[in-house]
């Protein structure tokens, strides 16, 4: 079986990274990949390190119409605001969007934290949010797939077995640093290497996109609100999420319920796995894996979560494939790799 794929925005580093990923896939055929920037160069040019994929031609999204409609599976990679332009038009018979314009279904509170309206509000419920660990049951058979953001699925897998097990109370706080890989591959002056070398620096406090992003979630898994305070920071790191999330315990709680309910989650999981140690960013690197740790804070009563991922793969390209997988009844790990690169 060869199915045919078409990769829109793949000039990026989370396009790059997907094209990447592909390449070793054994049922996905790439027909055609789009680059708006790059338009009319060779993939070889922008990705130097893709080999296959080298003498591809991107394309502008308007001069490939006809190859993205022939299309058995589309993966887009447009910067958010842009997909929700162009993805309702689409009627491939699968969709799977990297960025964040269809993670919502309220298109008040999309435009609240997003800071713009949404372009296609009534298209926004016809996406199934796709974080496979938490919402298998719903990617499977799905048409319209938004992948998770890469701090929201590092916090989610990290928290939410927690939570639903009513082992915390009260907020939930995160703090999360990034590599730069995360804020893309646009030059912009914060991410110049005299600017961010040596250098540790928050950002959106209080304002991130992904904050109602993760409550939606912990309230669709959990089935109650969780408000959650986040806090985003820059580091000098080319991949990498690092997720500290940090709760109240509930009275009686010790660090064997937290692994107990993190062990529940996850047994059968081929991505996601619990240490007894806190991992670090350079476990998961190039791979499509999330590793936890569990603690407890006695002096201050909190659980301690930890959760580290590859941004550029469980963060981007490798869930979209994960997803695209499940949702066309694939083999959920065909063409992703569980171990990471070191040194």
């Amino acid at each position: 079986m060869s199915i045919e794929t078409a990769v829109i925005g793949a000039s990026g580093y989370a396009g790059g990274e997907l094209l990447r990923l592909l390449s070793s896939h054994p049922e996905f055929f790439v027909r055609v990949v789009t680059g708006a920037s790059q338009a009319g160069k060779k993939v070889g040019e922008v990705h130097p390190h893709l080999r296959r994929y080298r003498e591809e031609t991107l394309r502008s999204f308007d001069s490939a119409v006809s190859d993205i409609a022939a299309a058995d599976l589309v993966f887009c990679g447009l910067p958010h605001g842009v997909a929700m332009q162009i993805l309702p038009s689409l009627d491939n018979k699968l969709i799977v969007d990297l960025g964040g314009d269809f993670r919502l279904d309220d298109p008040l509170v999309y435009a609240h934290w997003n800071g713009r309206n949404h372009s296609a509000p009534s298209a926004m419920t016809e996406w199934v949010y796709g974080l496979p660990e938490l919402f298998r049951a719903d990617i499977f058979a799905a048409r319209r797939i938004a992948s998770p953001g890469c701090y929201a699925t590092a916090t989610l897998l990290a928290a939410a077995p927690v939570i639903a097990a009513g082992l915390t109370e009260g907020v939930l706080v995160v703090d999360a640093v990034s590599g730069t890989s995360g804020a893309g591959r646009t030059l912009k002056e914060n991410l110049h290497f005299s600017f961010v070398h040596e250098d540790a620096r928050a950002y959106k406090v209080g304002q991130h996109q992904h904050t109602p992003e993760i409550e939606a979630a912990f309230a669709r898994y959990a089935g109650k609100d969780i408000l959650v305070s986040f806090t985003p920071c820059l580091i000098p790191m080319t991949r990498g999420i690092h997720a500290t999330c940090s709760a109240q315990l509930a009275p009686g709680v010790g660090r064997s319920d937290l692994l107990d309910a993190l062990h529940a989650a996850y047994a059968s999981e081929p991505f996601v796995h619990v240490l007894e140690d806190p991992p670090g960013t350079k476990d998961t690197r190039g791979a499509n894996t999330a590793l936890i740790g569990a603690f407890v804070d006695a002096h201050a009563g909190r659980a301690v979560l930890t959760c580290v991922i590859d941004n550029l793969v469980k963060g981007a390209g490798g869930q979209a494939i994960q997803n695209a997988n499940l949702a066309l009844g694939l083999e959920e790990t065909a063409g992703l790799p569980c171990e990471g690169v070191a040194p």
